[in-house]
């Protein structure tokens, strides 16, 4: 239920952007060697370590509104929300890895993409676009688990803002349709905080990693209209003055 007023909620604040909107779809986003390099601090104590996560490949799914899908124009402007479930592979910490099993490596994801794209190459079938790409993404998980003679808790949650070069190809397939392709590979800042049966921390660092995006998208009302080569009329010279 929380999962579903999170994503809400989004939607509701995304939803300014839909009226400018040339076009919208669904996709689905699937990243690749995720890593985060973080450096942990314990409430309790004053014990500081770093560990390297890596996660598996996950798929997930994801709606996008974009401003320009076949136009002749040189820019659009694309934003994507997306929800992915993840998990965990292995955890490094003082160069000791472990694999990670149980519910505890299973995270959530709730992440806003920016794309700002220029078209290098525009035909009334094909864009061809690169440009920057601002990730703001919320990762999070709540997890019961046997504590021996109890039930234990353990939460995290984590706020993270990347930044990532990408490139994509829109192919209109008719006057509507239009199937899309892009990759990224992001850089990020990351900061989070957890709790697990009265213990609790802080942690910051840093993540990379990339993301194929596969789209359906449907434009509204676009129409490829070439750049105009005819000179303006410059009206008529009467060559007997």
């Amino acid at each position: 239920m929380n999962k579903m007023k999170n994503l809400a909620l989004a939607l509701l604040l995304a939803m300014p952007m839909v009226a400018s909107a040339a076009g919208m779809g669904v996709y689905i986003p699937f990243s690749i060697g995720d890593t985060a390099e973080l450096t942990q601090d314990n409430d309790q104590n004053s014990f500081t370590y770093d560990t390297t996560t890596d996660f598996k490949s996950a798929a997930g799914l994801g709606i996008v509104f974009d401003s320009n899908i076949g136009k002749d124009k040189l820019f659009n402007y694309r934003v994507g929300l997306e929800y992915q479930n993840t998990t965990i592979d292995t955890t490094t910490i003082n160069g000791y890895t472990s694999s990670c099993s149980g519910s505890r490596c299973e995270m959530s994801r709730l992440n806003l993409v920016q794309t700002f794209g220029f078209g290098v190459l525009r035909t009334k079938t094909v864009r061809l676009w690169v440009g920057p790409r601002i990730n703001v993404a919320w990762n999070w998980q709540s997890n019961d688990y046997n504590a021996g003679y109890y039930t234990a808790t353990y939460s995290e949650a984590a706020f993270e803002l990347g930044i990532a070069p990408a490139v994509g190809v829109n192919v209109n397939l008719g006057r509507v349709v239009s199937l899309a392709f892009d990759v990224d590979y992001r850089f990020a800042a990351i900061g989070g905080a957890w709790t697990d049966d009265g213990d609790s921390g802080t942690y910051t660092g840093s993540g990379r990693g990339a993301t194929a995006r596969f789209s359906v998208l449907f434009r509204f009302g676009e129409t490829f209209q070439p750049k105009s080569t005819q000179t303006p009329d410059q009206g008529v010279v009467d060559q007997s003055l």
